[in-house]
C-alpha cells in the first residue's frame, strides 16, 4: 500500500514538473550533435522556446501535441512531441542565415542596404569540378561565368634569367599586378572584374575545396565595397570558409570519384574526303590537283596505310575519359571559449591525353592538389578574442614534354593523311610539313612538371570595451602569404621520318626534325608575397529602445610583392555611421581616403564615399495586421563614388618617363664601326594619370513572405565609369612612339536583377525552387574615337566590346551577282563566295562599310535550381543559360597555310550542286580575302552562344539513423552528382562557352561518392 502510494505521488510529481517547467525536447543537428537557436512553435504559430548550446528545450504543451521546429539552416520540422523526445533535423539545401560576411562586417537582413547575394555549402559542394567558381555559374544573379577551357594551364615561362651577375627577371614577366590560380573560367561581377576576398583578406585563391567553404557572398553596390577605395568599383567576391562552433567534435568525411568526358570535339575529314576536297579548293583558286583518282582509292580502301595513311588524330591521341577523384576531411567542434575547425582535402585529375607504356613515367596532363584549413579562435576573456588560421596549398601538375596548348594547336592543323603513326620499321611518322610526329609529342615527348606552393596565415583580434563604454569594441587582422610556382622541364625531342620508294623501288626514309638530350631544368615561373593588417574602432548603441547608432573609424594596407617588382601598396584610411529607427528606416555612410603608391606623388590618394538608406514597410502600423503572412517589405537604395586602380591599363610608373637599351635603334662607332645599342624612351611618361572613377547607384526590394517561404530581391543599378585609362582614337605616328594610356573613356552599366525563392513542405516531402536572372545594357559614352564618315561606323553609344565588321548578306550565287559585287580590297569575286554588304553605296568595300555586327541587345543570363528530399532521399539541378550572346567563329577552308586538317562542316560547302543549301562558302586554300578572316570579319561567321545547360545534378540518400548508429554513424550518404549534363543550343557545332577549335575542351563531369558524419 506504502509503495502504490509512493509510486502514485511519484506520477503526480512528474506530471506536476512537466505542468510547470514543460516537456523537455532536444534538437540535434546533421551530426547528432545538440543544435543552438532552434525555435519551437506551435501550429497557431506561437513560439514556445528556443534550444540552448545543449540543444534543449523545454516547452509548455501537453504530450501529443503538435509541433514545429525552425532553423535558418535546417528544413521545418513538424512532429508530435513527447517527454525526452529528441528531434534530428535535416539541413536545408538553400540555406537562410540571419547574418552575412559583406566585406569587413556583418549585416543582417533587416540592416543590408547594398546589393549583396550569397550562396552556402549545400549548393557549392554538389559541384565535382577543381575550382568553386564552376559552382557559383547560375546561383547568383549579377555574377556571369564563361569557361574558357577545360583544363588547368600552368605557367611556363621563367621569370628570372642567368647574368654575371647572378639570376635576373627577366622584362616578360615583370610589372605583375595579379597573380591568380584560375585559368579555366572568366567571370565578371556586373561588367567589372570583381574583387577575391577570403576570409577578410584580398588573394586570388580559385581552388579551395568547397567542403571547407562556408558561404561565397557577392557585394555588387557602391556601398558594400566602399572600403576597397582605390579598387572599389570593381565590387567583391568574398570567400568565408568554415570556422569552429562549440561543441562534440563533427567529423565529415567525403570521397568521391568519377569520370570526365569532352562535349565537343571537332570532327575531322578522313583521308580521302580531305583529298576529295582539297582538289575542290584547290580547283576553285586555278591550281593543279593534288590528288589523283588513284590516290583518292588507296586512301579511300586503306590498302597502303604507310604512303597513304588514314590516321585520326583525335582517336589517336585522347582517350574517351579521365579520371577525377577528391577526399576531404572535416573536423569542427570545441568549448565555449575555445573553438576550432580543420578541413583537409586531396584532387587528383587527369586529362584526355593517352599514355603509352614504353616509358616508366606518366605523360597525361593531370593535377595533384592538397589542402589544408585550420582555424581556432579563443576566448581570451569574456571581452578579448584571438583568432588564428591557417591555410596552405601543394599543387603539381604533369603535361607532356611538348606542353598541352602545342599539342591542340597540333592536333587541329594535322590532317589524316598527313603521315602514318609508325613507319614499317618502327620510327615515327612525319613529312617536310610535318616535322614532329603528334603520337610521340603526346606519348613520348617526356614531360613538364609545375609545382607551386602557397601558405596564407591570419591572426584575428576583438576586444569589446563594454566596462568602460558598452558598445565600444576594436578589431584588428594581420595577414602573411605567399606563393611561388615552379617548372620542371623533361622535355624529349624525337626525329621523324618520311617513308618514299626511289627510283629503284626501294623503301627509304627521310629523316626530319630535331635530336636532343633530353634536358633536366629547373625555372621559377612565379613568386609573390603579401602583407596586410588592418585595424578598426567601432561603437554600436541603442537610445530609448528606438534608435540604434553605429560608427567605425577604419585603416588597412596590402603591401604586394609581384616576381620581383617594387611593392604594390594599397592603403585605405575610412570612416563608416549607421543609423536605424524602430527597425524601420536604416541610414548609412562611408567615407575613404584612399592611395596607391604607383601614382605620381602628390595624387596618390584620393576620396570615395557611399551611401545608404532603406525602409522597412513591413513594420509600419498600416501593415502591423499583416505580420501573419508578410515579414519583410524593404525599399532600399545606395550611391557613391568609386575608384579603380586598373593596374594593368596604367602601367607601371607610368608617370616617369623611362630609358633604356635595346631595339633597333643604335649607331656605329670607332675604327671597326661597331654597332652600338642606343638609349631610347620606352614609351610616353603621362604625368596626369589617375585612378578610373565610378558613380554607382543600386535601389533595390526585398520581400519576405510566409515565414521566409517566399523570399524576393529586386535590384535595378546604373554605374557611371569615367576616367577610364585608354588610348587616344586621334594618335598619330609622326612621333615615333606610341601613346599612353590616358584617363578619358567613359562607359556606362545598366541592369537588373532578380532572385525568387520558394521553398515549403508537404508532410515530411520538402521542396524547393530558386530562380534568379540578370539583364545586362552597357554603352560606350566617350571613348575619344576618330571622326566617322557615316553614323554606322561609330563605336560610341554602342555596347561596351562591340564586335564591328561587315554585313554578310549569305553567299553570292551567281557568275552574275559575282561581276556585280561591290570589292573587297579589290579582290576578285566568285560564285559561292561571301556577300557583304556595300552599306554607303560607293561600290567598293571598306572600313566605311564596317558597323556593328552580333549581339547589340542587352545580355541576359539565368539560372534556376529545383530540388526535393524525402524520406533520405534528396535531390537538386541546376538548369542555367545565356541569351543574346553571340561570338565570331571564322574558319579557314584548310588553315591560314593552306595544308591544315579539314573538317566535318566543310561539307557543307557551296558548289553550283548545293547553292541553295550551302552552309560554308566556296573552298579555297589558305587565305581568300573576301572568305578568310584576315580582311574579312563579318557577320556570315557570327554564331550564337546562346544555351541552356543542365550545370549541375546531385542526387543522395542518407540511411536511416537507427540503422547509421548501429554502425557508430551520425549520418551515411551515398550520392551522384554530375557537371555540364546537357547542353542545348541553337548552334552546336562548338560548345557554345569554350568556342575555340584548338582549346581544350569543357567536360561533362559525373562523380559518385559517399560522406559519413560521426
Amino acid at each position: 500500500m506504502l509503495c502504490l502510494f509512493v509510486g502514485q505521488h511519484s506520477v503526480l510529481a512528474r506530471s506536476f514538473r512537466q505542468s510547470v517547467n514543460g516537456l523537455p525536447v532536444k534538437v540535434v543537428d546533421e551530426y547528432g550533435k545538440p543544435l543552438l537557436g532552434a525555435e519551437v512553435y506551435s501550429l497557431t504559430d506561437e513560439l514556445l522556446g528556443e534550444t540552448s548550446e545543449s540543444g534543449e528545450v523545454d516547452v509548455e504543451v501537453g504530450a501529443g501535441t503538435e509541433i514545429i521546429v525552425r532553423h535558418p539552416a535546417y528544413y521545418p520540422k513538424k512532429i508530435a512531441i513527447a517527454s525526452g523526445i529528441q528531434i534530428a533535423m535535416v539541413a536545408n539545401y538553400l540555406k537562410q542565415e540571419e547574418t552575412r560576411d559583406v566585406l569587413y562586417d556583418q549585416k543582417t537582413d533587416q540592416n543590408l542596404l547594398g546589393a549583396v547575394s550569397s550562396v552556402y555549402n549545400n549548393q557549392l559542394k554538389t559541384t565535382p569540378t577543381p575550382l568553386y567558381l564552376n559552382a557559383l555559374t547560375g546561383r547568383l544573379p549579377g555574377f556571369y561565368t564563361q569557361e574558357s577551357s577545360g583544363f588547368r594551364s600552368a605557367r611556363s615561362t621563367a621569370i628570372t634569367y642567368g647574368d654575371l651577375a647572378g639570376s635576373l627577371p627577366t622584362e616578360g614577366t615583370k610589372y605583375s599586378s595579379t597573380l591568380s590560380d584560375n585559368s579555366e573560367v572568366f567571370f565578371q561581377l556586373r561588367g567589372q572584374q570583381p574583387v577575391t576576398i577570403i576570409d577578410g583578406v584580398q588573394r586570388e585563391i580559385y581552388s579551395i575545396d568547397p567542403e571547407s567553404i562556408e558561404s561565397i557572398t557577392v557585394a555588387k553596390d557602391a556601398l558594400s565595397s566602399i572600403l576597397l577605395g582605390q579598387r572599389s568599383s570593381r565590387g567583391v567576391l568574398q570567400i568565408t570558409t568554415k570556422k569552429g562552433v562549440a561543441g562534440p567534435p563533427r567529423i565529415s568525411f567525403t570521397a568521391q570519384t568519377g569520370m570526365q568526358e569532352a562535349l565537343k570535339v571537332p570532327e575531322p575529314l578522313n583521308a580521302y574526303q580531305y583529298a576529295y576536297l582539297y582538289n575542290e579548293a584547290l580547283a576553285n583558286t586555278g591550281r593543279l590537283p593534288a590528288y589523283s583518282q588513284e590516290e583518292f582509292e588507296l586512301f579511300r580502301n586503306g590498302n597502303s596505310p604507310l604512303l597513304y595513311p588514314d590516321v585520326n588524330w583525335y582517336d589517336a591521341v585522347l582517350r574517351n575519359n579521365s579520371p577525377i577523384t577528391k577526399y576531404n576531411l572535416g573536423v569542427n567542434g570545441g568549448i565555449r571559449n575555445a573553438r576550432y575547425a580543420l578541413s583537409l582535402s586531396y584532387l587528383n585529375q587527369e586529362g584526355m591525353f593517352r599514355e603509352s607504356d614504353e616509358f616508366d613515367y606518366a605523360t597525361n596532363v593531370s593535377q595533384r592538389r592538397y589542402l589544408i584549413n585550420s582555424s581556432i579562435d579563443v576566448d581570451v576573456t569574456k571581452d578579448f578574442t584571438i583568432g588564428l588560421q591557417l591555410f596552405g596549398r601543394i599543387q603539381d601538375g604533369r603535361q607532356p614534354g611538348a606542353g598541352t596548348s602545342n599539342i591542340m594547336d597540333a592536333l587541329f592543323a594535322t590532317p589524316n593523311n598527313a603521315y602514318p603513326i609508325f613507319n614499317d620499321n618502327g620510327s615515327y611518322g612525319g613529312s617536310p610539313q610535318f616535322r614532329t610526329n603528334l603520337y610521340q609529342q603526346v606519348m613520348g615527348s617526356g614531360y613538364l612538371i609545375d609545382n607551386t606552393r602557397d601558405v596564407f596565415a591570419n591572426l584575428d583580434f576583438h576586444y569589446k570595451f563594454d566596462q568602460w563604454l558598452p558598445g565600444l569594441y576594436a578589431k584588428g587582422k594581420v595577414n602573411v602569404s605567399a606563393t611561388s610556382s615552379s617548372l620542371v622541364n623533361r622535355y624529349r625531342q624525337q626525329p621523324v621520318f618520311d617513308a618514299q620508294y626511289n627510283d629503284a623501288g626501294e623503301l627509304t626514309y627521310i629523316r626530319y626534325g630535331n635530336i636532343a638530350d633530353q634536358p633536366n631544368s629547373f625555372s621559377t615561373t612565379s613568386t609573390a608575397n603579401f602583407v596586410y593588417f588592418q585595424g578598426a574602432i567601432g561603437y554600436n548603441t541603442q537610445i530609448a529602445d528606438n534608435h540604434e547608432v553605429g560608427g567605425k573609424l577604419f585603416v588597412d594596407q596590402q603591401t604586394a610583392n609581384y616576381q620581383f617588382d617594387l611593392p604594390a601598396i594599397h592603403t585605405n584610411f575610412a570612416a563608416t555611421g549607421n543609423y536605424a529607427y524602430r527597425q524601420k528606416y536604416y541610414a548609412e555612410l562611408a567615407v575613404n581616403y584612399s592611395g596607391f603608391n604607383r601614382f605620381q606623388p602628390g595624387r596618390k590618394y584620393g576620396t570615395f564615399y557611399a551611401l545608404g538608406i532603406g525602409w522597412d514597410l513591413a513594420q509600419e502600423s498600416f501593415l502591423s495586421t499583416q505580420t501573419d503572412w508578410l515579414n519583410q517589405l524593404k525599399l532600399r537604395a545606395t550611391y557613391g563614388k568609386t575608384g579603380n586602380t586598373n593596374e594593368g591599363a596604367l602601367g607601371y610608373y607610368s608617370w616617369r618617363a623611362a630609358y633604356g637599351q635595346g631595339g633597333n635603334n643604335g649607331y656605329e662607332f670607332g675604327s671597326e664601326y661597331s654597332y652600338i645599342n642606343s638609349l631610347e624612351e620606352r614609351g610616353l611618361a603621362n604625368v596626369n594619370a589617375t585612378w578610373e572613377k565610378g558613380n554607382k547607384f543600386n535601389i533595390g526590394l526585398d520581400a519576405a513572405l510566409w515565414n521566409s517561404m517566399f523570399r524576393l530581391t529586386a535590384e535595378y543599378y546604373r554605374d557611371r565609369y569615367y576616367d577610364l585609362l585608354q588610348q587616344r582614337g586621334s594618335t598619330i605616328e609622326i612621333i615615333g612612339i606610341g601613346y599612353p594610356n590616358e584617363n578619358i573613356g567613359e562607359n556606362l552599366f545598366e541592369g537588373q536583377e532578380i532572385d525568387l525563392t520558394y521553398q515549403n513542405n508537404v508532410g515530411k516531402f520538402n521542396y524547393f525552387i530558386s530562380v534568379n536572372a540578370s539583364r545586362m545594357r552597357t554603352e560606350v559614352l566617350y571613348m575619344n574615337e576618330m571622326q566617322r564618315d557615316y553614323a554606322w561606323n561609330y563605336r560610341t553609344g554602342r555596347p561596351v566590346g562591340q564586335t564591328f565588321g561587315y554585313l554578310a548578306n549569305g553567299l553570292i550565287q551567281t557568275q552574275e551577282e559575282a561581276d556585280a559585287a561591290p570589292l573587297l580590297g579589290g579582290n576578285a569575286v566568285h560564285p559561292g563566295d561571301v556577300k557583304l554588304v556595300d552599306l554607303n553605296g560607293d561600290g567598293i568595300i571598306n572600313i566605311h562599310d564596317q558597323t556593328a555586327i552580333g549581339n547589340t541587345k542587352p545580355m541576359i543570363y539565368y539560372g534556376a535550381t529545383l530540388g526535393f528530399s524525402f524520406s533520405g532521399f534528396d535531390f537538386s539541378v541546376l538548369l542555367q543559360g545565356v541569351a543574346n550572346r553571340t561570338y565570331q567563329q571564322m574558319d579557314y577552308a584548310f588553315g591560314n597555310n593552306g595544308d591544315s586538317q579539314g573538317y566535318s562542316y566543310m561539307m557543307g560547302r557551296w558548289t553550283p550542286e548545293t547553292a541553295e543549301t550551302a552552309t560554308y562558302p566556296r573552298l579555297t586554300v589558305g587565305f581568300d580575302p573576301t572568305n578568310t578572316p584576315y580582311l574579312n570579319t563579318s557577320s556570315y561567321w557570327t554564331r550564337s552562344g546562346e544555351y541552356l545547360r543542365v550545370r549541375n545534378l546531385d542526387l543522395g540518400y542518407t540511411i536511416p539513423t537507427h540503422l547509421s548508429r548501429k554502425i557508430s554513424l551520425s549520418a551515411f550518404r551515398i550520392f551522384a552528382n554530375a557537371q555540364n549534363l546537357f547542353t542545348f543550343t541553337s548552334y552546336d557545332r562548338l560548345d557554345p562557352e569554350i568556342s575555340g577549335n584548338a582549346a581544350y575542351p569543357a567536360q561533362r563531369t559525373i562523380v559518385f561518392g559517399v560522406n559519413i558524419k560521426l
